[in-house]
């Protein structure tokens, strides 16, 4: 084949930006090899590029389409181009690769709407657990009057760890992306749940109404929605989850009230009392059901339960103490109602108190998260878990009067607040593959889950065994939370010489 040298090529390939140029012709008789691209730093980076050379260049043919087809006839690479512009084929030319680009918008219509739905799925779930108090103190002197404190309160304790055990599932499916199946599953098993409850009787129907299928709903609903948040948001992703906990709180506050009114008017039975709060949460599940969105691409590989995330001492801290944590955080929670009344306390301010405290802690999920984004979630987590256990230890004289029950809901509220909301958020900080955010915070879950199981019954029978007294149940909370505080700040520490800054 006679090669022909012509003029060269038009202003096209030797734009000043662009790091195409031609090469000069070989000689006949020698082939020449492929120029190395502009791109060897990109290449060691992210590895060979698809499609191309070996060298990072990409092959063009005569059309001047790089298709990553090697040159027909190698006795012609590096000859410039004919006069009419287009590469003779065979030419071989650096490829040219956008940098790449942000895969966090942090912000957006759909991003925003996944923050709205997530927040539906906060309001319903962790809303309506924490509003058991109130069940705890209608079951008391109604339904189950001949059952103990421990016995009513395994009831929302085993509906709130199905909340942390449901995301060992949930967890799984979403990283294989599932979700959209997730939360129409959680759906309808929350409204059989709910509806199921209304005609409950018994301690054992309750107990599988409740505790079971409302708590496999919220298991299966609330992870999905909190690791969906974290895929369109990074450098506001604290103030978004925080957003999204103001779910909880508001739930705390409009659970308990519309309960309280309901169970306390006596002109409403229990059934639709528990049927009012289901319209009210299947609604809002069917905003979420449309509106939650994922980007990034899903992970279906991997075990269920994969225990190589405890190798990193910083994760493994964090999860032990958010374990103590939760094993004495929901006592108050469970027992500030029923406490106050003891007390004499007057009923209908005593009722208000758990709204109280959720109130407070809508403050305590929006501050703190916002700070967050910029010191760092554990770093604004360690303080508030410390004031929390202190707390547990000031509720019982202040619990005596009623200045002093409201002054500790709205202070607790506030701190308890930071550790529901900023739990997923920091877990999340310490992840490096967001394509596993999923399965770590559903093994974090997993064994705070059993926390959560054990805690309040295990405050139960304390105040049992002490004949109605408060005081071990309190101190033996107090203690764990204080215990867990310690090793989130250890696991806090850990992460600061990982990442060698002190805002983790």
């Amino acid at each position: 084949m006679t090669t022909t040298v012509l003029s060269p090529p038009p202003s096209s390939l030797h734009h000043p930006t662009s790091p195409i140029s031609t090469v000069q012709p070989p000689e006949p008789t020698t082939p020449t090899q492929p120029q190395a691209g502009p791109l060897g730093d990109v290449e060691k980076a992210f590895g060979a590029l698809p499609g191309g050379a070996e060298d990072g260049s990409t092959v063009v043919d005569g059309d001047g389409a790089g298709d990553g087809r090697a040159p027909a006839d190698k006795s012609t690479a590096g000859s410039p181009p004919s006069d009419g512009g287009e590469a003779e084929k065979g030419t071989v030319l650096p490829a040219v690769v956008p940098p790449p680009a942000d895969p966090y918008p942090d912000g957006g219509l759909k991003a925003w709407a996944t923050v709205l739905g997530a927040w539906c799925v906060s309001f319903t779930t962790w809303g309506f657990t924490n509003s058991f108090g109130v069940f705890q103190s209608h079951y008391k002197t109604n339904q189950l009057v001949d059952k103990s404190p421990s016995d009513i309160s395994w009831i929302g304790s085993f509906q709130l760890s199905m909340v942390l055990f449901g995301a060992m599932v949930s967890g799984k499916a979403f990283d294989a992306g599932y979700v959209r199946w997730l939360l129409i599953g959680g759906t309808i098993i929350y409204a059989a749940g709910l509806f199921g409850l209304s005609f409950a009787k018994t301690y054992t129907q309750i107990f599988l109404a409740q505790g079971v299928a409302s708590g496999i709903a919220c298991g299966i609903l609330f992870l999905p929605a909190a690791s969906s948040v974290s895929h369109h948001f990074l450098k506001k992703r604290a103030t978004a989850l925080g957003i999204l906990a103001t779910g909880s709180s508001l739930g705390g506050v409009v659970y308990p009230i519309l309960e309280n009114k309901l169970f306390t008017g006596g002109r409403v039975s229990f059934g639709w009392v528990v049927r009012a709060a289901g319209f009210l949460t299947i609604g809002l599940l069917i905003i979420a059901c449309c509106t939650i969105t994922t980007r990034l691409p899903p992970r279906k590989g991997g075990a269920v339960v994969d225990f190589k995330h405890f190798k990193d001492p910083a994760y493994s801290s964090y999860v032990v103490g958010a374990f103590l944590i939760m094993w004495g955080l929901y006592t108050p929670m469970f027992y500030l109602q029923s406490y106050a009344v003891q007390n004499g306390i007057d009923r209908n301010l005593a009722f208000y108190a758990l709204s109280i405290l959720n109130a407070s802690s809508l403050f305590g999920r929006l501050i703190p998260n916002w700070l967050a984004d910029t010191y760092g979630p554990l770093t604004i987590l360690v303080p508030n878990c410390f004031i929390s256990g202190i707390l547990i230890f000031l509720w019982l004289p202040m619990g005596k009067s009623e200045a002093g029950m409201i002054v500790f809901a709205i202070l607790f509220g506030f701190s308890s607040g930071a550790y529901v909301s900023m739990f997923p958020a920091s877990i999340a900080s310490m992840t490096l593959q967001m394509n596993q955010i999923g399965i770590r915070i559903a093994m974090a879950f997993l064994l705070v889950g059993f926390a959560a199981l054990t805690g309040t019954p295990i405050s139960g029978a304390i105040i049992t065994h002490q004949k109605g007294s408060y005081v071990g149940a309190a101190v033996c909370s107090g203690v764990m939370v204080l215990v867990g505080s310690v090793l989130v700040a250890v696991a806090r520490q850990l992460m600061v010489r990982k990442k060698g800054t002190q805002f983790v």
